[in-house]
This record gives structure tokens, C-alpha cells and sequence, in this order.
């Protein structure tokens, strides 16, 4: 018998394994816990209620805790958190299956940074899970998730306008409304004076600066002097550009787009800030600019229709000197060669496949109908075993108890009678505030809001990447790919939740394949088109007659237009077509 491989369980501050209240061996999963919270007013108590309540999470469901991550004084609204990308890290190690979070907004308040990273756990196996919120693991759950999603990005939205509200005022009184610059200090009344030790050394940089000295030279020499930065750490390179480029020191008071001049003392005046700036300029170097790589939307969805194995992004030039180009390869043809799939070029494919779904999935009906399978769902959800077992045990005890105190009422009071009322009293006060916990957990939308949030999706533009990735991560399931036609698996349930769509690439240009609206019920159009062009077999054969029919006789010599007409029709009478030269011209 194989023996089972537990992952080691790391403590930290805020984690012990001890913790947990089940034993590893008889663990039927294990997982890691993610904490967050983002303002300072916030107590370490936050972290810890997070971590208990995923821990008592973790042990309702069998699942042993290896690991806590935790950021303090981190936004959700950014990726830059350094213990969650330590998480990502370790989970392309393995040794663990889930991530739980308190909520979904401690994961990530933004839909884009939510999609990206959820999907890199889900490469490395990996699903999170929320305590204070049930998200099931089908179809529905997708939507369901897209919905919190959202919720969380417009309280953090809202947040965000209440916070700028308060530092707009504060800036119009010219008030502190972050970090201190060196040199001054905060007064009573949130407002900025000189720092009567620092002040002047400002005035020293400046003019140190400006004589010629190396910006090396002064770090040296401050540091010599036990002098540190704002930070209290020592001068290096990187300290004092921020310093030598800031318009405060010469009295402007500065909030983004508000400048009060006279809002702070000066501590240098105009003419020197202005001749320390012409010195910057002349020193600096040119931007380097970065590399772009390219990002491929349908990896993970997108499976080849004649093996079914995945298509995956690649990336090559014709030669030396000539721009990337990006494709999608089949799996099968580039690892064991036994498929016979071509490589589709990206853009095209996600343009189109962007664009199918938007036109599918906006019809009134379709939305409607998708409300209606969310609300069905929940419906049927709230009326599961879970809730139904719980409610039950609560009226069995509830009428427990009622005999207990019929029998007190009968006269017959002993200490067993008042043990078991006591520990029934106690049981009834568990299993009810389980039954609440229950059912707080599952999300209940009504049907009205369902279709205000899938309508959202009528107003975004297909052409930002953020908007197609919410697109494709909502409803798209899985994309299967053949020579004429793909087939789109959607997140919904019910009868023909998969599409087929014709498939021809000069259907972009010519309008011959519509992107959409299709009826869900009766599928889309199939386009008659008597020569179908095989994606793989370099995009169809009637592209290359519709480009060719753009050439006209003056841009060729006279031979080479006639051996080209002649040729043309010597193919469209095998094709079956009537092509002349009023055509070409």
C-alpha cells in the first residue's frame, strides 16, 4: 500500500499547526489560509478572526492547514503583496489543494487581478474556498463568484470615493494628506511647519548639489555625519531625487491636481529649484523600454476538436529582424505529432470568439434564461441535505426540550433532568446559530439583479482586454476548436448550453459569418458557403481569391495580368465559379 505524503506544516505568526482541530492522517484534503486587510485604524485582531474562522472552516470540511499568509496595511484593489505572491509561489510546489480566504474581497478587489491569479491556482490544482462565503463548484458557481466579484470592486470603489472626498478637503486647507517631506513636520492641526533640524540640511543638499558635487558624495558625507532619511535609514543613490524634483520646497502646496502656492513655508527659493531641475535634466538617461509579451485569453478553455487535447499559445518569427507573431498549436501535433491540427493565429481566433459570445450571451432571452437557471439554482441549493438535516435536528431538540420541561411541570425535577436541559438548551443554541451561518453562506440573489449584473456586459468594449477576460472567464466553459467550426461550452445550465459557429476568417472582412445574436434554443445560422475555407490549411482558399480580386490591371505588366486571369479562371472553373476580367479591374 502506497503510504500517503503529508506536506509540512509551517508556522508563523499568525499561524500554528496545532491549530488545526483534525488529525493530518485522516485529512481528506490539505490547504493554506490567505488573511488581508488593508487600513492602519485595523487591528492585528483582524488577522487572527480571519484565521479562526477559516480554521473552524477548514475543520467542518475535513481539510488539515499547512500554511497562513498574511499582508498588513495591503489593498486588495493592488496586485503588490508580497506574502500572497510567496502563496502563488508555493502553490506551483504542490503538497496543498485549496486556498481559503475569510471572503472573496480579501482574495482580490479587483475582477481582473481576481481572474488572473485564480486561474494560475487553478493550472497548479489549487481552488479557493471562502468561509463566510458558499460559492458551489459548478457552472453556477461562476456566476455566482463574477457577482461577489463585482460587489467587492464597487464597495472598494466606493470606499475609495469617500477616502478622495476627505483628502480633497483636506487639500483644499492645505492640510497633511500623506507622507511628510524631509524637512518638515506635522503641527496640531494636520498642517506642515519646517522641521527647525532638517530644514536646513534641505537647503545644504540643494546648494551642495547645484556647486557640482556628486550626488555619491553627499550621500557620503551625510551618513558620515550620523545624519539618516525620513525613513531613518542611510543616504544611497536613489535618495535624493525625490528630494532635488519636489515643488514644495520652494512653498507650492500640492495634492494631485490642486496647487496652492504659499501652502507650505519655502525652504529654498524658486530660481534655485528651478536651476537644480535644468541640472537633472541634463543628467538623465533615456527610458528603457520594456519588452511586451504577448497574453493568449483562451489557454486552459481552448481544446483541439479532432484529439480534444489542449491548444496552447506560441510565439515565433519568420527570421531575424521581423516582428513575434502568436498562435495557438495543438498539443497533440506539438508534443507527439499524431494530430494533424494547424496553429491559428491569436488575435484572430480571440477577436472571434470574443465577439460570438458578447452577441450570444446579450440577447434578452439568453440573459433571462440565465437569470432564471441562477435563481432555480439557488432555489434548489437552499433546499439541499445540509439545510434540511439542520433545521431537523433543531425541531427534534426543540421538542426534546419541550418534554423535559413537561416533566418539570409534572413535578418530577432531579439533577438529571436538569443536566439534560441544560446540555439540550446548548444544543439548541449550536445547531441555530449553525442553521444562520448556513444559510448566510449561501448568496441569494433575486432575479431582477441577476439580469441588471449580466446586462453590464452590454456596455463594455470588446476591444479592452480586461472587459474580454471577464468575458471569456463568466461564460466561457471550454472552446473546441476544429477546421470549420468551433464549439463554445457556456457556464449555464440546461439543454444545448454548447454552440457550434461557422467558422471562415473572411467572414471578418466580408460579413458572410455573423458574430451574432443566436437563439440559445435553436443554435446560430449555418452560412451556405460552397467553397469552406479549413482554418489549418492557410486560412481558405476563399480569402485568397476575394485579395486577389482587389488587384487591378494597371498595378501589373500586361503578361502578368493575363497569366493570372487565366490561371483564376482555370481554378474557378473547377471550383464551379464564373469569374471575368471586369472583376479584376
Amino acid at each position: 500500500m502506497k503510504k500517503r505524503m503529508i506536506p509540512m506544516a509551517v508556522s508563523s505568526a499568525d499561524f500554528d499547526p496545532s491549530m488545526n482541530m483534525i488529525d493530518p492522517m485522516e485529512a481528506s484534503a490539505f490547504g493554506v489560509i490567505y488573511a488581508r486587510y488593508s487600513s492602519h485604524s485595523q487591528r492585528d485582531v483582524s488577522i487572527e478572526q480571519q484565521v479562526k474562522d477559516c480554521m473552524a472552516y477548514a475543520a467542518r470540511n475535513n481539510i488539515y492547514i499547512v500554511a497562513c499568509y498574511a499582508d498588513r496595511h495591503m489593498t486588495g484593489r493592488t496586485d503588490r503583496r508580497p506574502e500572497f505572491h510567496r502563496m502563488l509561489r508555493d502553490a506551483e510546489a504542490g503538497g496543498w489543494s485549496f486556498v481559503l480566504t475569510w471572503k472573496n474581497d480579501r482574495f482580490a478587489r479587483n475582477r481582473y487581478d481576481a481572474a488572473i491569479y485564480k486561474a494560475k491556482l487553478k493550472k497548479c490544482g489549487v481552488r479557493c474556498l471562502f468561509s463566510q462565503e458558499y460559492i458551489p463548484a459548478g457552472p453556477e458557481g461562476i456566476l455566482l463568484e463574477a457577482m461577489l466579484e463585482g460587489d467587492a470592486e464597487f464597495r472598494s470603489a466606493q470606499m475609495a470615493v469617500d477616502i478622495k472626498r476627505g483628502l480633497a478637503y483636506n487639500a483644499e486647507h492645505c492640510m497633511v494628506t500623506g507622507a511628510i517631506p524631509f524637512g518638515y513636520r506635522r503641527t496640531k492641526d494636520y498642517t506642515l511647519e519646517l522641521d527647525p533640524d532638517r530644514a536646513p540640511l534641505v537647503k545644504e543638499i540643494y546648494d551642495r548639489f547645484l556647486a557640482g558635487w556628486k550626488i555619491i558624495d553627499i550621500a557620503n558625507d551625510l551618513n558620515r555625519r550620523g545624519i539618516t532619511t525620513a525613513s531613518g535609514k542611510p543616504w544611497g543613490r536613489n535618495s535624493f531625487h525625490s528630494m532635488l524634483s519636489n515643488e514644495r520646497y520652494t512653498g507650492v502646496y500640492i495634492y494631485g491636481d490642486i496647487r496652492t502656492p504659499g501652502g507650505l513655508p519655502a525652504i529654498i527659493d524658486r530660481d534655485t529649484w528651478l536651476a537644480v531641475q535644468r541640472r537633472l535634466h541634463t543628467k538623465k538617461n533615456p527610458v528603457g523600454r520594456s519588452r511586451s509579451y504577448g497574453d493568449y485569453l483562451l489557454t486552459g478553455k481552448l481544446f483541439c476538436g479532432h484529439c480534444q487535447r489542449p491548444m496552447v499559445g506560441v510565439s515565433g518569427k519568420t527570421r531575424p529582424g521581423k516582428p513575434l507573431y502568436y498562435y495557438y498549436v495543438c498539443q497533440g501535433r506539438r508534443l507527439s505529432h499524431d494530430c494533424q491540427k494547424q496553429n491559428v493565429r491569436r488575435d484572430w481566433l480571440e477577436e472571434k470568439v470574443c465577439a460570438m459570445v458578447a452577441g450570444l450571451v446579450m440577447q434578452d432571452d439568453v440573459v433571462e434564461w440565465m437569470a432564471d437557471c441562477v435563481v432555480d439554482y439557488q432555489r434548489r441549493h437552499k433546499e439541499d441535505g445540509t439545510l434540511q438535516a439542520l433545521a431537523s435536528q433543531l425541531k427534534q431538540t426543540r421538542a426534546a426540550i419541550g418534554n423535559v420541561m413537561a416533566a418539570i411541570e409534572a413535578g418530577i425535577i432531579t439533577a438529571t433532568t436538569k443536566d439534560r436541559l441544560l446540555e439540550l438548551e446548548a444544543q439548541e443554541q449550536k445547531l441555530a446559530q449553525a442553521l444562520e451561518t448556513e444559510k448566510a453562506l449561501r448568496p441569494t440573489y433575486t432575479r431582477e439583479r441577476v439580469i441588471f449584473w449580466l446586462e453590464q456586459f452590454r456596455a463594455g468594449d470588446l476591444t479592452d482586454p480586461a472587459f474580454r477576460l471577464r468575458l471569456v472567464t463568466t461564460f466561457v466553459n471550454a472552446i473546441y476548436l476544429y477546421d470549420d467550426h468551433l464549439k463554445v461550452v457556456l457556464n449555464y445550465t440546461g439543454r444545448n448550453s454548447s454552440v457550434d459557429f461557422p467558422l471562415v476568417e473572411d467572414a471578418l472582412d466580408s460579413g458572410a459569418v455573423d458574430g451574432g445574436p443566436y437563439n440559445v434554443e435553436t443554435g446560430p445560422p449555418q452560412v451556405a458557403n460552397p467553397n469552406p475555407a479549413p482554418i489549418g490549411a492557410g486560412f481558405g482558399f476563399v480569402l485568397f481569391l476575394n485579395n486577389l480580386g482587389k488587384i487591378k490591371p494597371k498595378s501589373l505588366s500586361h503578361f502578368s495580368f493575363w497569366w493570372k486571369l487565366l490561371w483564376l479562371r482555370v481554378l474557378s472553373a473547377w471550383l464551379g465559379l464564373s469569374v471575368t476580367g471586369n472583376r479584376l479591374g
